[in-house]
């Protein structure tokens, strides 16, 4: 019988939940003792926990909870898994692919179920940033993070590209990673500025991990920067009120904009949506992309940011006369 086979066998007979003395394992497979610990080894590879137990009556136990066929799931759960593990690995942002199609394989052995499904995923605007270069800086700013609460950091210091195209020099502490809008932000204390800021990872144009340390500030709480809706420091908070016409009097009905939302269909071509929505400049970005079928109704600062925006594109796009 070859090595594999041995191991194998070894585990089969370890799941039984005894413990094992290592001259009974070799007289049960037939071979030295000596060869009972590279056995070992080469399950704890392949991420099987053996343990030692001392003592008189000890030996060698298998740590069940190491054991994926142990796991139990409802067919609603192994489709829960299978159809989820498709919608991941189509992302062209998930940073973790090589890992997570290695540990689902293990699962789908385990549970002799189908692999994973292979859903069809748009991105309709991807970065234009490459997936490893990306990654590049997820890694470095994720090693950076403290790994608890009261944990040690390792300042990050970064070149940033700002919206007006001005790079700049700073030095930060990083304390989350997280994705917002299909981007990918990381949340982190700006020496430069002394405060607490977001920062978009395809912004980072050069990085350098530093040997400086540094721990959460005392008075950071995540709750004060991050909600149900993404940043909650990305700008006012406006109650928008419009109406929308056309094909758009059903899609608004279809997603959620913002807080507190409240959509009344008023025939078969209009819909009033009322919403509060953050940040004036991505508020008028929204409502411009219905073009002529949305009636905005307030506030009268938005309406006229509109009416500005309406204005200039004429002056600027209209034909010699």
């Amino acid at each position: 019988m070859g090595k594999t086979a041995l191991c194998i066998k070894m585990l089969q007979i370890l799941n039984s939940g005894k413990i094992y003395k290592i001259s009974e394992l070799a007289s049960l497979l037939e071979t030295n003792p000596r060869n009972i610990i590279e056995y070992r080894n080469e399950l704890e590879e392949a991420g099987y926990i053996i343990i030692s137990v001392p003592g008189k009556y000890g030996g060698y136990k298998l740590d069940r909870t190491s054991v994926i066929p142990s796991i139990k799931l409802s067919e609603p759960e192994k489709s829960a898994l299978t159809e989820g593990s498709g919608y991941i690995l189509s992302r062209n942002d998930f940073m973790h692919k090589g890992d997570f199609r290695s540990a689902m394989a293990k699962i789908y052995s385990s549970l002799k179920h189908e692999a994973e499904c292979d859903p069809t995923l748009f991105n309709r605007f991807p970065l234009a940033m490459p997936i490893d270069e990306l990654k590049s800086r997820y890694d470095a700013i994720g090693e950076c993070i403290p790994p608890s609460e009261r944990g040690k950091g390792k300042v990050l210091m970064i070149t940033y590209k700002a919206l007006d195209g001005e790079e700049k020099e700073r030095k930060i502490h990083p304390y989350k990673l997280f994705m917002y809008n299909n981007a990918w932000f990381v949340l982190a204390f700006d020496e430069l500025s002394g405060e607490i800021r977001y920062f978009k990872l395809n912004r980072i144009t050069a990085f350098t991990r530093t040997s400086e340390t540094f721990r959460k500030l005392l008075s950071f709480s995540e709750s004060d920067y991050l909600d149900d809706f993404g940043m909650k420091n990305d700008g006012e908070w406006y109650k928008i009120e419009f109406i929308a016409h056309g094909k758009y009097a059903t899609l608004v009905t279809e997603r959620i904009y913002g807080r507190n939302q409240l959509v009344e269909q008023i025939d078969q071509n209009s819909t009033r949506v009322s919403v509060e929505m953050r940040g004036k400049e991505n508020i008028v970005t929204f409502l411009l992309g219905f073009g002529t079928d949305c009636e905005v109704l307030s506030p009268d600062c938005i309406k006229e940011s509109i009416g500005a925006v309406g204005k200039y594109l004429y002056e600027n796009n209209k034909q010699g006369e």
